[in-house]
C-alpha cells in the first residue's frame, strides 16, 4: 500500500517512480483486515449476482398480453406469476447494490486515509 501512495504523491517527474506491487500475492495488514472481510464478502456474491442479471430476461412479454386482453383472467395470471419472481430478484439486485456501495465507500475511505 504504501508504494502506492508514493506513486500517487511523487513529485519528482524527471526521476519517474520505480516500484513493484504484487497485486496477487498481496495480504491484508490487520488494520486493513475488518475492510478486507467487508469487501470479499461482497465481492464473492459478485459472481451470482452477475449470472442473475445476465440471465435476466424480464417479462415484458407477459405484461403486453395482459394489457392487450384485461378481461381474459389466465393472461392475468400468467402476467402476475412471471412479474412476482422477478420483483424478487430486482430487490436482491438493489440490496447488493447497497452492499456494494458500502464496500466501496469503506475501501476508499482505507484507501484514502492517513
Amino acid at each position: 500500500m504504501g508504494n502506492l501512495l508514493k506513486v500517487l504523491t511523487c513529485t519528482d517527474l524527471e526521476q519517474g517512480p520505480n516500484f513493484f506491487l504484487d497485486f496477487e500475492n498481496a495480504q491484508p495488514t490487520e488494520s486493513e483486515k475488518e475492510i478486507y472481510n467487508q469487501v470479499n464478502v461482497v465481492l464473492k456474491d459478485a459472481e451470482g449476482i452477475l449470472e442473475d442479471l445476465q440471465s435476466y430476461r424480464g417479462a415484458g412479454h407477459e405484461i403486453r398480453e395482459a394489457i392487450q386482453h384485461p378481461a381474459d383472467e389466465k393472461l392475468q395470471e400468467k402476467a402476475w406469476g412471471a412479474v412476482v419472481p422477478l420483483v424478487g430478484k430486482l430487490k436482491k439486485f438493489y440490496e447488493f447494490s447497497q452492499r456494494l456501495e458500502a464496500a466501496l465507500r469503506g475501501l476508499l475511505g482505507a484507501l484514502t486515509s492517513t
